[in-house]
């Protein structure tokens, strides 16, 4: 019986020195290659409380930043995989812009069998990224989006109408979810011809499917983690991030409006005219990246999915991140009383000039400009970008070799306040992006609410105009101020996928003339 302890004992012995070693053999990474960093911790590396969703990953990258302000960058370990995390303007441009042919991919994991959806721009590298983010491009250039202007005043009105009711009542109401009934309404329009009546409509179908997906959910955060940490897990286990109910809605939504398009011979100048151009053809890609339809020399299939995906991307970003912006600026405003002052004394002289809401007019408000570009520095919706490594680098003056597949980390939330960059950081200013007070406006890299170079968020000009109208739409008639129970101050959620307050953001509406 003795013997038979012994034994087992000496196997569990085995097994847990394996395992130990195991998660701890990476460990010597940074260090080997001269690397500045903190230690790891086992198990967790040095993301424990971003692992256990006591913060979100933004604030915690955020916190290693600050406590390395003269390294160019710093070595870490999410759980036990080593990532460099970038603090220098000047590499960050070399990744994301001058080599970003080392850097192409974002590294996210998807099932595409599984989970369709998720094969979009946003996760796509490689050929099939380059020749759709090619080919989409120009549908979301300023003259493509000034042409389509009069759609988002439509929608613009009919969010100041709906919005009446809680005014009179002085009722208090949750922004960032009255903001996405106005941003859906006008990226279903816009972008696909599609009458979602989500302003108006509670229950709106398309809304309720959207909400499964963003809306902070336990499930949902757990297995972004497992994406996020362990990628590999995450495809052996084929896991999804769509419920399979709104992957079902949304491919048979997309389907039935191209069906109906094809029977009908309608043609609209949208998104989704210009998917349905590449449908069935086969793109081939030349040396100098030139995309052209060639059915012979081909190797990429636009489908029936593949429109799906983008379709869905483009839906799901366009109204989220904006309405996330809209609700983060109209809290700010109502802290800070004399800027939102000043936002509608300049909105009012822009809508008199030009006689009505148009694209000249707010083209013009320069300090409204300001007051977004401020809202995004201080809360970017996507607080970190991570770049792979598709072959070894060489970092120019230095004598670190980034290796192939090794994650490098793009920390925007800590860069947007990191006070050598923004003086008083936390302080919300508008007045620090006038170009000729602060010449940090058009500086390389400090300012990544959207990213930049090759994979700079393609609708990035749709995005900031959609949230410029949605704020004019409201200050014309009304004014905000903070809800009874709303903090002058923000506890971000840990489980959203983009930057949100844990409890909403309450704010009471008030008519501005009665």
């Amino acid at each position: 019986m003795f013997k038979i302890f012994l034994s087992i004992a000496i196997v569990v012995i085995i097994i847990v020195i394996t395992l130990y070693y195991y998660l701890i053999k990476n460990y010597n990474y940074w260090r080997k290659r001269k690397v500045t960093g903190p230690s790891p911790q086992l198990i967790f590396g040095n993301t424990k409380k971003s692992s256990l969703l006591e913060t979100t990953i933004s604030e915690c990258i955020k916190n290693i930043y600050d406590n390395y302000p003269d390294e160019p960058y710093v070595g870490i370990y999410e759980l036990r995989t080593p990532v460099l995390l970038l603090r220098n303007p000047e590499i960050i441009k070399l990744v994301l812009i001058k080599d970003f042919s080392h850097f192409q991919g974002r590294g996210i994991a998807m099932n595409e069998n599984s989970d369709p959806l998720s094969a979009n721009l946003i996760n796509l590298t490689g050929t099939k990224w380059r020749t759709l983010r090619t080919k989409l491009t120009p549908a979301f250039t300023s003259g493509k989006i000034k042409n389509m202007f009069e759609m988002f005043v439509d929608s613009s009105n009919k969010f100041r109408k709906f919005v009446v009711k809680f005014a009179d009542a002085e009722e208090t109401v949750e922004f960032r979810d009255l903001a996405a009934k106005f941003t859906t309404d006008i990226i279903s329009t816009c972008c696909f011809g599609l009458e979602t009546n989500t302003i108006q409509d509670n229950d709106s179908e398309f809304r309720s499917m959207c909400r499964k997906v963003l809306d902070p959910s336990l499930t949902i955060g757990l297995k972004r983690l497992v994406r996020w940490y362990l990628p590999g897990l995450f495809k052996y286990l084929q896991m999804s991030l769509t419920p399979i109910e709104v992957s079902n809605y949304f491919m048979n939504l997309v389907k039935n409006m191209i069906d109906y398009r094809i029977a009908n011979n309608y043609h609209r100048n949208d998104i989704l005219q210009l998917l349905m151009k590449l449908k069935d053809h086969k793109l081939s890609i030349d040396d100098n990246n030139n995309h052209d339809f060639d059915d012979k020399h081909s190797d990429i299939i636009i489908d029936d999915r593949t429109i799906a995906a983008q379709a869905y991307i483009f839906l799901l970003a366009g109204f989220e991140t904006s309405s996330t912006t809209m609700s983060f600026t109209m809290f700010e405003l109502a802290v800070n009383q004399e800027i939102q002052q000043k936002v509608y004394e300049e909105i009012i002289e822009k809508i008199k000039k030009y006689g009505k809401l148009s694209w000249d007019a707010i083209a013009e408000m320069e300090y409204l400009d300001c007051v977004i570009r401020e809202t995004l520095r201080k809360h970017p919706p996507v607080g970190l970008v991570p770049r792979v490594c598709n072959e070894d680098y060489i970092l120019p003056t230095t004598n670190l070799v980034i290796e192939k597949g090794v994650t490098v980390l793009i920390p925007i939330h800590a860069i947007h306040h990191d006070p050598k960059y923004y003086k008083n950081p936390e302080k919300f200013d508008p007045d620090r992006f006038f170009m000729d007070k602060n010449n940090n406006k058009h500086r390389d890299c400090v300012f990544l609410p959207f990213g930049a170079g090759p994979r700079i968020c393609i609708g990035y000009r749709f995005a900031h105009a959609q949230t410029k109208a949605g704020i004019v739409a409201l200050l014309i008639d009304y004014k905000v101020s903070l809800g009874k129970n709303m903090a002058p101050t923000l506890d971000y959620d840990p489980i959203a996928n983009i930057l949100t307050n844990k409890l909403g953001i309450w704010l009471k509406i008030n008519w501005r003339n009665k």
